[in-house]
């Protein structure tokens, strides 16, 4: 049984890794509450899922000082063997290829700039004191308590319900949560300190393929409202080289159609 110090606990990615985590000793950290717990807790895993997506004003603080702090105070603890970091594929700005590890991060808003911040304070802290922390980078993430504003929740919500819905340009390389809890739980068993890994499909779809895998599901249309222009967070090109997480045993299992389909069940 691990000792599992959880930030972000009340979020998407995190409401999944505690409910994974019901064997294990939990300390689940509340936003501003400080270090002191952390180092009264003494655990041998850090799992940092806390991040601030919408607020600009709290971008910083969530995304850059948080993390930094907890890196600091892992310093001292005796014990700790696996610190994971949850990045974002956000970090690598726009590219043309699919993204790997090693490309130069090119953040086009505060959100991207902050946690690539997070990332590089990661590898930092890896290499100058040795924290055993790793990065974890989700392309797409969907599934089981995906906040309900989120494009995959409207739309099936939108296509049962025969709503209109306005869908733009884009395209995303999506993952199952459960997928990405794997790869969390592999970097835990088996560290290796510093490392980035990418966790995706490694494949692309357009916001109208997935409307089609919806409807076809569902077995409705949505009244589709098309956007000429596309979201300022989208591009042409968005897809995981995920070799590298490859090389460590990792791939994803579930494939699209089928983590929709459950979704489709019961949403």
């Amino acid at each position: 049984m691990n000792k599992v110090f959880l930030t972000g606990g009340s979020g998407f990615v995190g409401c999944n890794v505690f409910e994974r985590l019901h064997k294990d000793d939990v300390y689940l950290y509340e936003r501003d509450e400080g270090i002191a717990g952390l180092l009264s807790f003494e655990p041998n895993v850090i799992i940092h899922c806390a991040g601030e997506i919408y607020n600009e004003g709290q971008m910083f603080n969530s995304n850059v000082k948080l993390t930094y702090n907890l890196l600091e105070a892992s310093r001292l603890l005796h014990n700790l063997q696996a610190f994971i970091y949850l990045g974002s594929s956000s970090e690598y700005g726009r590219k043309t290829e699919p993204m790997k590890e090693t490309d130069f991060l090119d953040p086009t808003n505060l959100y991207e700039a902050t946690k690539g911040a997070g990332s590089l304070l990661c590898q930092s802290y890896a290499r100058t004191y040795g924290v055993p922390v790793m990065v974890a980078r989700p392309f797409s993430l969907y599934g089981r308590y995906e906040p309900q504003h989120r494009f995959i929740p409207t739309l099936i919500k939108s296509c049962k319900a025969g709503w209109e819905m306005k869908v733009a340009p884009g395209v995303h390389d999506y993952i199952n949560i459960d997928d990405f809890l794997d790869a969390i739980f592999m970097l835990i068993s088996d560290p290796h300190p510093g490392e980035i890994y990418n966790f995706g499909s490694g494949l692309q779809l357009s916001n109208d393929e997935v409307v089609g895998v919806v409807e076809e599901l569902i077995g409705r249309k949505i009244i589709k409202l098309p956007v000429e222009k596309m979201h300022d967070y989208d591009t042409d090109t968005w897809v995981a080289d995920i070799t590298k997480a490859k090389k460590l045993g990792w791939k994803p299992k579930i494939s699209f159609w089928e983590g929709i389909a459950k979704l489709c069940r019961h949403t």
